[in-house]
């Protein structure tokens, strides 16, 4: 009988394994659940709309219009709220709610650069990421081969940005976890977008996204559901999207979705 001994390399790329080394990245930030609400970005009062030379629309959401362009030196994303009017209260909730989001400390979560505060426009300045959401990079046409390993290192980007902000206290309410909200860098490292939350003031009472969300999410506030628990769900989703390819749901409407996922507990298929 002949014995064949392999070594540990070689038997993992029998495997199928990639033995390409994935870059160190820097996570001294555990811990530190306070550092995102510094007082020095706290007191971030905005810049002036002018400052910004917007180039070209790049989408229109249920949220605003997002447009591509410079602010100084650096590719930006400008979104302006699609508020129908601006009141005096929206334009301080807006003001009091945009510091949380200027989260500089994490290489997962992309954070909002800067913000507009001029009534009637509201806008959130974030970085641009060139190969757009993780939605579009699954469903879209970007040329981006995502296989096992690539899948993998996205989920694994995802769950230590979610892992960061479940950190904060209180948490970010109102940021639901979606492919749609997960940014792509030139590194090909996946992002959660600060600038896709929903704040206090608009669109209330409207869901979205029903078919990356818990059932309790659909029915309750924010306030009365184990928040946490409510992104595992949507976390459980992205990874059978990624597994799959496939939108979640895409048989059916938002409407119809909502209804069914809090009445059926409805799941996605493998």
């Amino acid at each position: 009988m002949i014995i064949f001994y392999f070594t540990k390399s070689e038997r993992a790329l029998q495997l199928g394994q990639d033995l390409q080394k994935i870059p160190f990245k820097d996570r001294s930030w555990l811990g530190y659940k306070t550092r995102s609400r510094d007082a020095l970005l706290s007191r971030h009062t905005g810049i002036d709309i002018k400052q910004l030379n917007l180039s070209n629309q790049v989408a229109v959401t249920h949220s605003g219009e997002m447009y591509r362009g410079q602010w100084e030196g650096n590719d930006i994303v400008a979104k302006i709220l699609s508020i129908r009017e601006c009141t005096l209260r929206m334009s301080r909730d807006f003001q009091e709610e945009i510091p949380r989001l200027r989260i500089f400390n994490h290489p997962n979560v992309l954070p909002v650069l800067a913000c507009c505060n001029q009534p009637p426009d509201l806008v959130v300045i974030s970085q641009f990421m060139p190969y757009g959401s993780l939605f579009n990079v699954l469903h879209g046409e970007t040329g981006i081969v995502v296989d096992q390993n690539q899948a993998l290192r996205f989920a694994i980007d995802i769950a230590r940005g979610m892992e960061f902000l479940h950190t904060l206290e209180p948490m970010i309410p109102d940021l639901v976890i979606t492919s749609k909200h997960i940014m792509i860098d030139e590194d090909l490292s996946a992002r959660i977008n600060m600038a896709d939350y929903k704040f206090s003031f608009h669109e209330k009472g409207k869901l979205f996204s029903p078919a990356w969300m818990a059932p309790e999410a659909l029915t309750r506030n924010t306030a009365e559901i184990n928040q946490r628990a409510a992104d595992m769900w949507c976390f459980a989703v992205l990874l059978w999207e990624l597994e799959t390819r496939e939108v979640p749901h895409a048989d059916l409407t938002p409407m119809e979705c909502g209804m069914k996922v809090h009445k059926y507990n409805i799941l996605c298929k493998l």
